[in-house]
């Protein structure tokens, strides 16, 4: 039987699910600086794809929202074939998980999606106009303000701060001791871990639990991640005529009730052209629709496409 397939690749996790079925299968995500991003990418799906195939399923198509979306034709090209092999799939469809998160979240495919995660995808499309424009996603490096990283990392920063002296006494010292051992070798623990950039994102959790315990440090770190993000919202809806703009805000660490939501919700009830709204589904929603339904005029250009010759 011929199926469809939409593929979440973030750097936490990569998901997949055929379209049409609730089980989403989940495999290790993939990073810029984990090497080999390609062949990493292809064996994720793959492996996710051998666990939510049943007898006789063959893809068709195959739509990928990815954090990792090659620059150029060339890698862009080497990655769909390779997933086409490695799936049987006849056709593939590559797009940034900005651009899937986009499709899934708002479904008049009018507004703004950010999506909070380990980094930063924000995309904003007018409908009336074909206008699009991509805001900050430039990686952990360069960018990513607000994301998951940008907390995590600025929380264990604190914690050897408090530690050396130069900075305010904070819980979050406990914290990472508890979370990376000893904290006289908690920078060359952090540092030789196997995928630091993951584990410094995950530290992003803890400090939303001690900012909503009360930890000043922590709290701060919030309400500075949660300005910048409106401040990329913000650059994002400078393409649109008419206001307000709906923005959906999507990812684990701006969920509904975590700190960063809550302060977001506050931010955004002074800014006037803009209006949160709940989305309507996902990246992963998204990279399904895309599969099975084919994309709308909104987001052809932004879709690499591949098929079978």
């Amino acid at each position: 039987m011929s199926v469809d397939v939409g593929v979440d690749g973030g750097q936490s996790q990569v998901r997949l699910a055929v379209a049409g079925r609730d089980v989403i299968s989940t495999s290790e995500g993939v990073a810029h600086t984990d090497g080999d991003t390609v062949g990493l990418l292809v064996d994720a799906i793959a492996d996710a794809w051998s666990r939510s195939r049943q007898p006789g399923d063959n893809i068709g198509r195959i739509a990928l929202g990815i954090t990792t979306m090659p620059a150029d034709a060339t890698t862009r090209e080497n990655l769909s074939a390779a997933v086409a092999a490695a799936t049987g799939a006849r056709e593939v469809w590559l797009a940034g998980d900005a651009v899937t998160a986009h499709a899934g979240a708002l479904p008049a495919h009018h507004g703004i999606v950010l999506v909070v995660g380990t980094g930063i995808a924000c995309l904003a499309i007018d409908a009336e106009s074909g206008r699009t424009r991509r805001v900050d996603g430039d990686g952990f490096l360069l960018g990513d303000h607000g994301a998951s990283f940008w907390m995590g990392r600025r929380g264990i920063s604190a914690a050897l701060a408090s530690v050396d002296g130069r900075g305010a006494t904070t819980t979050l010292t406990a914290a990472a001791e508890q979370r990376f051992g000893n904290v006289d070798q908690l920078a060359a623990t952090v540092h030789s871990l196997e995928r630091p950039v993951n584990a410094v994102a995950q530290f992003a959790a803890v400090v939303q639990e001690h900012a909503r315990d009360g930890d000043e440090i922590a709290a701060r770190i919030v309400r500075e991640a949660a300005a910048e993000l409106v401040t990329t919202a913000r650059a994002a809806n400078a393409i649109f005529d008419f206001f307000p703009v709906p923005l959906a805000v999507l990812g684990r660490a701006a969920a509904p009730g975590t700190p960063l939501r809550l302060e977001l919700e506050h931010l955004l009830d002074t800014e006037s052209g803009l209006v949160l709204v709940d989305a309507a589904g996902g990246a992963l929603d998204g990279a399904c629709d895309f599969a099975h339904n084919g994309a709308p005029a909104a987001y052809d250009q932004l879709i690499s496409k591949w098929r079978r010759p």
